[in-house]
Parts: C-alpha cells; structure tokens; sequence
C-alpha cells in the first residue's frame, strides 16, 4: 500500500487491511495492537483516508470481479444441463 507516494508505517499498513477484515475499529485496533482511539485519529490523516480509500476500491473491485466469475461458472454450468 505504499505506491501512493507516502511513508507508510508498518502498524498503518496493518491497520489498513484490519479495518478491511474486521467488523468494527474496536476489533481492526486489537488486530494491529494500537487503541481504537489512535485508529480514529490515523483515519482523519488525509494520507492515511487516502490510502484506505484506495484500498476499499481495490477490495471492492476484486469483489465485483469474483462474483462475475462465479456467476459466469453458474450460468455456464445451467447451461450444460438444458
């Protein structure tokens, strides 16, 4: 996640793909080992939204392109049962 031009730390980058796993920032805080108050602060550093933001796209495009994958496997299977 550091391709943005930015100096990451190695606690940010974990912290980044906790918030991504977990449900909630209490639990993304106890996954990197930080308080749930120094992630909230990290999420108002304009690097740090940037980096996330970017990293919830990537997520989510790779989510969108999974599900098309799936469904292209369901369909194409339907059809060699007509």
């Amino acid at each position: 996640m550091t391709g943005l031009g930015t100096k990451f730390g190695r606690k940010k980058e974990e912290a980044i793909v906790a918030l991504l796993t977990t449900r909630t920032v209490e639990e993304a805080a106890r996954a990197v080992n930080v308080s749930p108050r120094t992630l909230l602060r990290w999420q108002k550093e304009p690097e740090f939204d940037l980096a996330f933001r970017a990293a919830k796209r990537v997520a989510f495009g790779q989510a969108i392109a999974r599900l098309h994958q799936l469904s292209s496997g369901i369909y194409a299977r339907a059809e060699r049962t007509k």
